[in-house]
């Protein structure tokens, strides 16, 4: 009979709500990276079973929603004042803003939904919501496609500063793991949060210029500067410097940046506080 010294490995157990040092923490999350690369694979496949299409709803679904906005916005309600290339403003707006919008959505329930899991395995928690961010990053890559494709048709031309847009998905990648994370900690905490996240990202997608520009309908410089504390306005219009040309404030780029920070310290900074809670 082997030594149950030999087979056991204390290092190998986390307690319930251990969370050691940030690196410690890290090392572990990074020490199941395979589990962040296998299974939004498999959710972003399992989402579209029983289709006819399957995965073509990736792309589909990106192209009907462009297609829908700039119809009934750009047609019908004419508020592209403002705009030379209003298709891609909309594709750039909805596309950008809807990453982040499900990621958190889907993020904050992540914890909630997975409770048997985590009374039956020690890991880092951390993993469910950032799995949730990275299976919505899968999903946005197909509508990047579309919102570059809708961009050239649409006469949009090739510059320098599409080489940022890597760097601007990063930075929105960890500013979405934040919110999400501060997300699946409250809700956790909070049912309510799950019904509250809706209405809070419906106030947002009018209050970022998703569909209108802000400069040609916003002239009261009070209102101007609360657009700019929006961070998700911020991103939107640094995506839309970067595709379409333009102009950019660093008011914006700075906005962004402190957002980011905040956003991803106080997130990482809370969830794990509330570590040994979670499955309880």
């Amino acid at each position: 009979m082997n030594n149950p010294s030999e087979s056991f490995n204390v290092d190998d157990l986390i307690e319930p709500g251990y969370h050691g040092s940030l690196f410690t923490y890290s090392k572990k999350i990074w020490e199941r990276r395979e589990y962040l690369s296998q299974v939004p694979r498999h959710e972003l496949r399992s989402q579209q079973m029983g289709t006819l299409l399957g995965n073509v709803w990736h792309l589909l679904n990106p192209i009907l929603s462009i297609t829908v906005y700039a119809l009934i916005f750009g047609v019908i309600l004419q508020v592209d004042r403002g705009v030379s290339n209003f298709v891609s403003f909309v594709a750039i707006g909805v596309f950008v803003f809807s990453f982040t919008q499900k990621a958190v959505t889907t993020g904050s329930q992540s914890i909630i939904k997975n409770r048997g899991l985590i009374r039956s395995i020690s890991f880092p928690r951390a993993l469910l919501p950032i799995t949730s961010v990275t299976t919505e990053l899968l999903a946005f890559i197909p509508g990047l496609m579309v919102m570059f494709a809708t961009c050239l048709v649409t006469g949009a031309n090739p510059k320098w500063s599409w080489l940022l847009i890597p760097v601007l998905i990063l930075v929105q990648f960890i500013l979405t793991i934040g919110a999400t994370l501060i997300a699946a900690r409250a809700t956790s905490l909070y049912g309510d949060v799950k019904n509250i996240l809706p209405f809070l990202f419906r106030l947002l997608f009018y209050g970022s210029g998703v569909l209108f520009s802000v400069d040609a309908y916003v002239t009261n410089d009070l209102l101007q500067k609360l657009f700019i504390a929006n961070p998700m306005f911020d991103i939107l219009e640094i995506y839309r410097w970067a595709i379409l040309g333009g102009q950019v404030s660093y008011s914006e780029v700075l906005a962004l940046a402190i957002w980011t920070i905040l956003l991803f310290s106080i997130g990482v900074s809370w969830f794990r506080r509330g570590e040994a809670a979670y499955g309880i």
